[in-house]
This record gives structure tokens, sequence and C-alpha cells, in this order.
């Protein structure tokens, strides 16, 4: 008897969206990122600190445009190849760049003049070894304290937000307080070298305060050019390579974490999970006799005789056994006893047969089969009083 085959049922709207709920959610969460970029791009950027175009507080565009506005032509350079090649007073950024002293001796070639702000440790053994950094300056002003020109016409300089001084064993230093001071100044093969200890001074926020103005306009106006280096992290010529994390924003590695949670989270959530076997019903009823034909036609094309002969047996000694009178979880041992005892064969025949023989052609095969139906018959007629008949029907 055969059941008809269930109908096909096209999968809902409502279904179709709950199966596809993680994709839209990820697809969500990535034009959410997207838009965000977008955003973020859009927005103008204020700039690095001491940047020349920067009109933030850090920046440094009110300086520049004093400069101009003085007849000072500024040009702005970010690679030491560049700014080698462009003459002029040279003012070197040093808070971030990383040069080293052959970087340093490519800029003072061919230059006159060069002033330095925020110098490291590097920058004053290349140009002033005789000046080192002096620790933080204390009060909130400081007067010149020295002959320099531009000291004399600025009169003094606030040290407001100022965190850097230098000291000097023999050069010139001004704007000092306890042998600290903002502005050191000397010779370097015949460069004249100006050091301004913290470019904080000289921003947008601090550049109004007192003499900051003057002292800038004096260190970076003596000529009609100036080379504004700002070293990229990309130079060459920087010390050390900048890595990938320098590169990268602040931002992107608490991002990536928090989307890398937000994966595994639902993953964990809507991920598979083995629940319990689903039995179902199949659609067609199938006959044990299509099921034993098509095992054989398997075991015949694959040559498996022994497979084939062990399946046999074990037939025949699930059924042997309870005519026996031995449970179903007796040894195939205690069978082959019990079988001798009841026949009165001999219990190496039984054994050999329900054991050991194997059969090398489909002719043992048939051999076998046949002798494990006499070998049921003879059983059942021995254990079992009155007519009996071999169950597959053989004499």
């Amino acid at each position: 008897m055969s059941t008809a085959a269930p109908e096909a049922v096209t999968p809902t709207v409502r279904q179709t969206l709950r199966r596809a709920r993680f994709w839209v959610v990820v697809l969500l969460v990535v034009a959410a990122i997207a838009v965000g970029s977008v955003i973020v791009n859009a927005l103008p950027s204020l700039g690095s600190p001491f940047d020349p175009d920067n009109p933030g507080p850090e920046g440094a565009r009110a300086l520049r445009s004093v400069l101009e506005q003085q007849g000072v032509a500024v040009t702005v350079t970010d690679t030491v190849a560049a700014t080698a090649d462009t003459a002029g007073t040279l003012l070197v950024d040093d808070a971030d760049a990383s040069l080293d002293a052959d970087a340093w001796q490519r800029l003072l070639a061919s230059r006159s003049r060069v002033v330095v702000v925020s110098p490291d440790r590097t920058a004053l053994d290349a140009l002033l070894p005789e000046v080192r950094a002096g620790g933080a300056p204390g009060g909130s002003t400081a007067a010149a304290g020295c002959s320099l020109p531009l000291a004399q016409r600025a009169g003094s300089m606030s040290l407001t937000g100022v965190d850097l001084s230098l000291r000097s064993t023999s050069g010139t230093v001004c704007f000092a307080r306890d042998g600290a001071g903002q502005v050191a100044t000397g010779l370097r093969g015949g460069v004249r070298v100006v050091l301004l200890a913290d470019r904080t001074a000289f921003t947008n926020e601090h550049i109004q305060r007192s003499g900051n103005a003057a002292v800038a306009l004096g260190a970076l106006g003596a000529t009609d050019r100036l080379v504004w280096f700002q070293q990229s992290p990309l130079d060459s010529a920087a010390a050390h390579g900048a890595t990938l994390q320098d590169l990268t924003p602040g931002w992107v590695t608490p991002l990536v974490v928090l989307l890398l949670l937000a994966g595994l989270m639902t993953a964990l959530w809507r991920g598979r999970r083995l629940g319990p076997i689903v039995v179902e019903s199949l659609p067609v009823a199938v006959r044990s006799r299509e099921t034993v034909e098509g095992r054989a036609r398997l075991y015949d094309r694959g040559s498996a005789r022994l497979r084939a002969a062990d399946g046999l047996r074990i037939g025949a000694i699930r059924r042997i056994g309870p005519v026996l009178g031995l449970s179903r979880t007796a040894s195939v041992q205690e069978v082959v006893d019990a079988a001798a005892r009841t026949t009165g064969r001999s219990r190496d025949a039984i054994a050999a047969l329900l054991l050991t023989d194997e059969p090398g052609t489909d002719r043992d095969l048939v051999r076998i089969s046949d002798d494990l139906a006499r070998l049921e018959a003879a059983v059942r007629a021995a254990a079992v009083p009155g007519p009996t008949a071999p169950s597959n029907g053989a004499p």
C-alpha cells in the first residue's frame, strides 16, 4: 500500500524574513558602518597639532597668517627630500618627527638659518650638542634675560601651557627661569640654529599671550622665504618606519573587537544545534522483499560474498537460539554446543558452518545458505515435537 507524497508548500513572506533575519542584521550593520564612514569623511578636518592650516586651538594657522602678512612666503613640506630642495629659512616641527643624524645633515646642507620647535634628543645632538632638555619651567611668564634681538623686541614670553624648556652649557638661552629657558641659539657648521623649547607657546590658543607672537616673528621672519617642515609618517627618511598600529586611528581597534563579539554572539544565538532525531514517515510503503532483493543486488555487485554469508548466519543463529531454549544474549559457542547436543551432529561441522566457512564463489555461498536452512530445520525437528518444515522451503 502506498501513500501520497506530501504537497509542497511555498514559504510565506514572514517565514522567508524569519529565515533571512541573520543576513538582514548583517546588512544593516554594514550599512550603518558605511554611512558612518561617509559622515566622518565628510566632516571638515582641523588637521594635526601645529599644522599651519589648522584653525583649532592646537593649530598654527594664526602664526602662518601673521608671517604672510609680514611678506614671508610660507612653503609647507612633509618629506626630507622635498625640504632639502627648497630654499629659505627652515622651520622643523620636531615634536612628532623621527629624524636621524643623516636626515639632519641633509636638512642643514645649503641652509643659512634653521628653527626647530620641540626638539628631541637626536635633534639636540645633531644641531647644538651643548643644549639639553631642562624640564617644565616654573611661573607663568619669563623675561627676555638675554641680548638676542628677537628676545629684546618681545620683552617677555608667556609660559602658559608650556611643559618643556632648554638648558645650555655654553650657548645663549633666553626667557629662562632657574637656568631653563625657552629659546636657545648657536652656530652649527655656519648655520644659525634657533631652538624653541615648546611649540605650545606658538599655537593659535597661546600665540597672542605676552610676547609669544614677537618671538615667533623674530625667529621665523628673518628672511622672505620660510620652509615649514612637518614630517609625514610615510617619509622614507624616518628613523623608524611607521607601523600599521601607528597609522590606524584609535577607534578602529574597539570597533573591530565589537564587531567580532557581535558576530560571535549572533553565531551562538542563531547557530544550528544538534537536537533529537526526528522520525519521518516515508512517502510510500516499501515491501520487505524489495529491500532484501535490493541489498542482495548490492552484495552481488560488490562481490561481498562473506558479508552476505555473515548476514545469513546471523539470521540463522537468532532463530536457532530461542528454539534451543537459549536467551538472546547467549554466545555463538553456546548455540553451537546446544545445536550439536540436540541434533547429534559434529560440533566442529556446526561451528564451521556458523563461523569459519568462507565462500570463495557464488556456488559456495548457495551451499552455505542451503546448509544453514537444513541445520535450522534439523534443530526445529529435534527440539520441537511433531512435524516441522524448513523455514526456506528446502527439503
